[in-house]
């Protein structure tokens, strides 16, 4: 049996709009699923904002699956 693993990554960056705050990228495989709304002030709220997206995100879930011929 293959296991399954998600492909989701986070990214917290700067916000260039307003200095010492924070935005989040969530990504799949390499592309951008999601952003966010808004900005936080700090990086480590951001990326708590990112994990709960995430959650929802992996909750539902369900890979494409494999067809062998």
């Amino acid at each position: 049996m293959i296991a399954e693993e998600h492909h989701f990554t986070i990214r917290v960056e700067a916000d260039l709009l307003r200095q010492d705050h924070f935005r989040w990228v969530l990504c799949e495989s390499g592309q951008v699923r999601e952003r966010s709304d808004g900005s936080d002030s700090t990086k480590g709220e951001a990326y708590a904002d990112a994990a709960n997206v995430l959650r929802e995100y992996l909750a539902n879930w369900h890979p494409a699956k494999w067809q062998v011929s």
